[in-house]
């Protein structure tokens, strides 16, 4: 008897470890990346707005629950990224039984969908590294930035041959994401490390990002003429993550390259000082990809709008943190366009912008949530009183 019931608790130990096994995806990621960089976002905008007149400064007052907000954000997306590793490959090893060509895929996906984590959580905390830390952190950071460029580079080479050899239709432009992520990151972490060591580092990420913006833009695009049958808002701008990163890594590029090589004489053919010349090449280059986001993003919006509008909601719920991402790539590549052009338009929609994404992060899980409690309430409600009506009924008894 006690075998027996000791047989029952042990089996049923290994069937939750089982489910919490099968609960750790790459969902888990999603949410990181959004906490992440919606914190960033914030950082950034901020900081953005010291190339403004001092009207526009005093925008900077926010305040100190939104300044808490955003740092607790920060420290939940590095706490998921910090503990999916190691979950991730116990799920693989025990609930993997055999190797399949599928397998390999999704398992590459996530590699991807990893490094993008890691670099996200990079450039939102570099910015905020102490100057007495900035010695001990810096080779640190500069460490896992060149492991993460070693797997972006990995991930892009293996990327055309499972394309070639794909069975199903997938979102192909990210695995090209890692690549442009890693060049826009490594402009945030120049800031905290020496001389030498940024600009070989600027010079990487020119690498990675010139690498990465022929595959990027053609599986994009081609990912718009398939999306074009789903009409669902996270799948349409799904293209605006790579293409968003892509402006925004060279513009802050160029930024950061005027900083760090500021004297630094430039290639006979052109007689101008290096940083002058990548940070003019990173502006140019920066706004029309900067453009052609903005138009997908206006077009896909529209589409969206008009689908609903003839043949009513298709009743799917939206994905957030797919969402979320795009619009938050395009909401910083809107914000280094206001910095590095001084255009206030800019700074206006980017504004605009964050407020759209806090309502797509922020409010709509809220209402969701409330949704739900409010039909399980409903549905308890009705098992209530469909439970009392079957109560059994005692006629009165008559006196004798």
């Amino acid at each position: 008897m006690v075998d027996g019931w000791a047989t029952k608790r042990a089996r049923a130990c290994v069937s939750c470890v089982l489910r919490l096994l099968c609960a750790v995806d790459s969902r888990w990621l999603d949410v990181s990346i959004s906490l992440s960089m919606y914190s960033l976002v914030w950082r950034t905008f901020s900081w953005s707005l010291d190339a403004f007149d001092t009207d526009v400064s005093t925008l900077r007052d926010t305040s100190t629950w939104v300044i808490h907000c955003t740092n607790i954000m920060s420290y939940l997306g590095l706490l998921l990224l910090v503990f999916f590793p190691p979950v991730y490959i116990v799920q693989t090893i025990v609930l993997t039984l055999r190797a399949h060509p599928a397998h390999l895929v999704d398992h590459i996906f996530v590699c991807a969908q990893f490094v993008v984590a890691v670099l996200t959580t990079i450039s939102n905390f570099s910015g905020t590294v102490d100057l007495v830390l900035v010695p001990l952190v810096s080779d640190l950071l500069l460490h896992v930035w060149q492991w993460c460029a070693v797997l972006s580079a990995c991930v892009a080479v293996l990327a055309l041959p499972l394309y070639i050899t794909a069975s199903r239709p997938r979102v192909w432009h990210m695995l090209w994401l890692p690549c442009a992520v890693c060049s826009a990151s490594a402009s945030d972490l120049s800031l905290v490390l020496q001389a030498q060591d940024a600009s070989s580092l600027l010079s990487l990420g020119f690498v990675m990002w010139g690498a990465s913006i022929i595959p990027s833009v053609c599986f994009a695009v081609g990912h718009i003429r398939r999306s074009l049958r789903s009409f669902e808002l996270p799948t349409l701008i799904s293209p605006l993550s790579v293409v968003s990163q892509l402006a925004l890594g060279i513009m802050a590029l160029g930024v950061q390259s005027k900083r760090v090589w500021g004297g630094t004489v430039g290639p006979a053919t052109a007689p101008l000082l290096l940083g002058e010349l990548a940070m003019a090449a990173g502006a140019v280059l920066g706004l029309v990809m900067w453009a052609a986001s903005a138009a997908w993003f206006v077009n896909a919006h529209v589409l969206v709008a008009w689908m609903q509008w003839n043949h009513g909601s298709s009743g799917r719920s939206i994905s957030v943190c797919k969402a979320a991402y795009p619009i938050a790539s395009f909401t910083m590549a809107t914000i280094y366009v206001a910095r590095v052009w001084s255009a206030r338009s800019a700074l206006v929609c980017s504004q605009l912008l964050i407020a759209y994404l806090s309502f797509v992060l922020l409010i709509v899980p809220a209402a969701r949530a409330a949704v739900g409690t409010a039909r399980l309430i409903r549905r308890m409600c009705k098992k209530r009183v469909i439970s009392d009506r079957r109560l059994p009924t005692y006629g009165t008894i008559q006196p004798m």
